[in-house]
């Protein structure tokens, strides 16, 4: 394991070129909601992201975030490159445990007041950072967590609005954005709202460096579960965006796997679980 542990860094940190289709879809792993993770689960998680960050995994993945943060930003790579970033993630987690899959946070449901969320909690993420502390987060399972890139410092967050977190998107808003069948559009409105998760939080996830906060892929998931629900609805809607000029055939920025390479998530390897589309 320590091998392949190895190598997954190396290829991450040159940027390695693949194909992303190398998982087993006979086994899918399955994606599921923060919340609705057992107990096992949850732990499991911790454990395979901790591993990783002792292993210089994690820290390679921030590094090529931030490295590929403005090719990958503004334009019509956003939902696809963070689809192949993920994965790369969720491959890195489970050659540590092949049980974990990478969860989802469904933001909407907390839309009204943010910082009360469950996943905010000290049970899970943690909360805000502490003022008198360099803005630092101090509770939940990844307090203490020390990012290294930039440049070594304690993991922060910095609500918006005073120790408060500003409104974001409401399941309403997001439904009405799913129904939008121009690729472009809703690559862009979907960015933006994810944007305001990150920024409403701050800190860390509101820079390149979002990746340092372990808060990044649960939002992040959640974006990719909202593409999948919006090419199951729009099945035939082609890829297209004068942002970035990206077609099917235009090639991942670090990666070289092609746009169309990540379009089936079940060519992939992962299912989402039916929690969101169910209460929808």
């Amino acid at each position: 394991m320590l091998a392949s542990a190895a190598w997954g860094t190396a290829a991450i940190a040159l940027g390695v070129r693949g194909t992303a289709a190398y998982a087993d879809p006979a086994r899918p792993s399955v994606r599921r909601r923060v919340g609705d993770l057992t107990k096992e689960q949850w732990e499991a998680f911790v454990r395979a992201v901790r591993t990783l960050k002792t292993q210089g995994t994690y820290d390679a993945l921030v590094k090529l975030h931030a490295d590929a943060f403005t090719a990958t930003h503004a334009n019509g790579f956003f939902l696809p490159w963070q689809r192949r970033y993920l994965l790369e993630f969720e491959r890195a987690l489970q050659r540590v445990d092949p049980t974990v899959s990478v969860p989802y946070w469904d933001w909407t449901r907390d839309s009204k007041a943010p910082e009360r969320s469950a996943v905010l909690s000290k049970e899970f993420f943690g909360g805000n950072g502490n003022a008198a502390h360099d803005r630092a987060v101090l509770d939940g399972r990844f307090a203490g967590w020390t990012p290294t890139y930039p440049r070594v410092h304690r993991l922060r967050r910095a609500y918006a609005d005073r120790g408060k977190i500003p409104a974001w998107a409401s399941p309403d808003l997001i439904a009405n954005v799913l129904k939008n069948p121009d690729f472009q559009v809703f690559n862009m409105q979907l960015e933006i709202h994810i944007g305001a998760v990150q920024m409403g939080i701050g800190g860390d996830l509101a820079q390149p460096v979002a990746p340092n906060d372990p808060l990044f892929w649960p939002v992040a998931c959640f974006g990719d579960l909202l593409w999948h629900m919006w090419r199951t609805r729009h099945p035939k809607a082609p890829i297209r965006s004068a942002y970035g000029n990206v077609t099917e055939e235009s090639r991942l920025p670090r990666y070289g796997d092609t746009v169309a390479s990540v379009l089936d998530i079940e060519k992939l390897g992962y299912r989402y679980d039916d929690v969101w589309p169910q209460a929808r």
